[in-house]
């Protein structure tokens, strides 16, 4: 997508917000989520691809044939992470009571990520059974679809898939500006791996929306 249609995208989506939400965070939030979003995407895709094809080399029986195929098999999968986002997100964003109706907030940011995407059936139906399953059955559906996407994503340590909802949950809190739930999230992924509190540089903590750790990886 061109950056001036992206930055439209998210000028309307922000006169959505402030039309719908009061508070008047429409700019503050679609601004946060969408550089949260993307980083994160692009962080997971590569811990579930490059990375996974850089320990184990790259299998022939897994790899795509040639530049076309993989440039595919990217983009699908990052519409997959894509959508799996706006569902964690919906989620947290109900159970903190950020927005006043929920459906439409799913709504707004599948336009937001996906654009015209957001409309397509297999998308609405994957956005709808993930928010019909508990948090756990969530996570674990969203891993046996991205296997299928990035075939290498089945090698992928099984602790990515733990945490990754939780860096979703924790862009989410930052994005309206919950930064006590943020924390409190942040602890939870320490809790399922401590060693991220070792980085000498952030310690595990959560960052602003858009921004990395360049010695662990944090928010991935």
């Amino acid at each position: 997508m061109s950056s001036q249609k992206s930055a439209l995208r998210r000028t309307h989506a922000e006169q959505q917000f402030d039309a719908q939400q009061l508070g008047g965070i429409g700019a503050q939030v679609t601004s946060s989520l969408s550089y949260g979003f993307s980083l994160l995407g692009c962080a997971l895709f590569k811990r579930v691809h490059d990375d996974v094809e850089n320990f184990y080399g790259a299998d022939s029986m897994l790899a795509p044939q040639s530049i076309d195929a993989l440039h595919k098999m990217e983009a699908k999968t990052k519409v997959e992470i894509e959508v799996f986002q706006v569902a964690v997100s919906t989620d947290e964003a109900s159970d903190r009571g950020y927005v006043n109706e929920v459906t439409w907030y799913r709504d707004w940011l599948a336009r937001l990520r996906l654009g015209e995407l957001a409309d397509h059936p297999r998308v609405k139906q994957r956005l709808e059974q993930y928010l019909d399953d508990t948090r756990e059955d969530c996570r674990l559906k969203f891993g046996d679809i991205l296997a299928r996407s990035a075939r290498q994503a089945s090698r992928a340590p099984l602790v990515l898939y733990r945490l990754f909802p939780l860096s979703v949950q924790i862009a989410t809190n930052l994005a309206f500006g919950d930064r006590l739930a943020a924390i409190e999230t942040s602890n939870r992924q320490i809790a399922v791996l401590p060693n991220i509190s070792d980085c000498h540089e952030c310690h595990g903590a959560p960052l602003e929306n858009g921004e990395w750790c360049q010695t662990c990886g944090n928010p991935v």
